[in-house]
């Protein structure tokens, strides 16, 4: 085997998959809420579209915003620090140009990032990780124990900024009360349904673009709780945690119980928050503690949860390893199906909130369809295949031998 072949398949860690196959189902519960209507607009004017409205309305995007928004993007950020640490650790044995391989590989996957966000939808993560990853070959040297003790800083600070931001706008809002904000221009609108509903493509591009901007504006934010749990991810790989679950089953059960014991609290409170109290400024800030607690959390008590289960239940990780093996695929296949969806069909803004969970168990159940017999033929996803081969700088065979 040369010196710069990816791993084999048979050194996979299956248990990873099936998490992040899982983890594919969360994403795509948090991402419809916004596929199908014009949630970002909504929170810019304090407005709520009729799809999220009414008691079972806001039911389901309380269901939704307690136990999966920023649970599962957490997860995710976990997963790749630990995929980071199993990529960099087995290149090691077969080349000394490690670094060298990561940075085309995050290289390509911010050209995914950037092309998703831009050309198909604004609410693009990969660019995020992509960006953040750079951070991680500063770690990866570090003892794991101040990676762990970093990344509890991380999380930390940024959820003393979340309140003291929660205090200075409660502050702000008695000084300006009885403004007339909007007549002021204060308040700011996409005119989102316009455009995805009557409006060119190159007027959703022109769309995604604006919202990409906004949101790398508050990169600032975003980066360093998506950085914490990329080296909680690192700790996990350093500790050898995944290599053996069966011998870590009493640290499982203690992670599964403080994780969700301590961070579902906190997510109740911040759901009914972004749920109920959307069109406050004060509690949607204070409702960002859902990112920087009560998701971090929520992720580890649902890995340790899922390794729990997969131990008990193999034929459980079979189900959903397809589906995380081609998670870039996945992940962006569901993108494209969403706007096929709400987009290309016309329903954007027409399908109520009630019906989001449905629909997004009903997509993933057919990714788990189709990515099981693609598996069964290939050795990996279409988009996996590309990357692997700018990575190694080799066309690899994408068919099974």
């Amino acid at each position: 085997m040369g010196e710069n072949n990816p791993i084999e398949f048979n050194k996979r860690v299956f248990e990873i998959d099936g998490i992040r196959g899982f983890a594919l189902l969360g994403i795509l519960m948090m991402n419809i809420m916004s596929f199908a209507g014009p949630d970002l607009d909504d929170s810019f004017s304090g407005t709520r579209t009729e799809i999220y409205t009414g008691f079972w309305n806001e039911l389901s995007l309380f269901f939704i915003n307690t136990f999966v928004t920023t649970n599962f993007y957490t997860m995710f950020s976990f997963l790749f620090g630990l995929g980071f640490f199993i990529f960099l650790s087995r290149a090691e044995k077969k080349t000394q140009s490690v670094s060298a391989l990561f940075l085309r590989r995050l290289g390509l996957l911010l050209v995914f990032g950037l092309m998703h966000g831009i050309l198909l939808w604004y609410g693009d993560i990969l660019w995020t990780y992509a960006v953040t990853g750079i951070f991680l070959l500063l770690f990866y040297k570090f003892k794991p124990k101040v990676n762990l003790i970093i990344a509890v800083i991380l999380l930390i600070v940024t959820s003393v900024m979340v309140v003291l931001m929660s205090a200075a706008t409660f502050m702000m809002e008695k000084y300006t009360a009885g403004m007339d904000l909007e007549s002021q221009g204060f308040v700011y609108t996409l005119n989102m349904t316009e455009t995805v509903l009557n409006g060119s493509y190159a007027d959703i591009v022109g769309m995604n673009a604006t919202i990409l901007g906004i949101s790398a504006s508050g990169a600032l934010f975003v980066i360093p709780n998506v950085l914490a749990m990329f080296l909680i991810g690192l700790y996990a790989g350093q500790k050898g945690w995944f290599t053996n679950l069966s011998s870590h089953i009493p640290l499982l059960r203690k992670v599964t119980v403080i994780g969700i014991g301590i961070g579902l609290p906190v997510k109740i409170f911040t759901g009914y928050l972004t749920t109920y109290q959307f069109n406050d400024v004060v509690y949607s800030l204070l409702a960002m503690l859902s990112s920087t607690v009560g998701g971090p959390l929520m992720s580890l008590g649902y890995v340790a949860a899922l390794a729990l289960i997969f131990l008990k239940i193999p034929s459980f990780v079979s189900l959903l390893q397809p589906v995380g093996q081609m998670a870039l695929t996945n992940y962006i296949g569901q993108t494209v199906i969403m706007l096929g969806i709400f987009y290309i069909g016309g329903l954007f803004g027409s399908i109520n909130a009630i019906w989001f969970v449905p629909v997004a168990l009903g997509v993933f159940i057919l990714q788990i369809i189709l990515s099981t017999v693609w598996m069964k033929f290939f050795a990996y996803g279409p988009l996996e295949w590309i990357w692997r081969c700018f990575t190694y700088l080799n066309v690899m065979p994408i068919r099974k031998r």
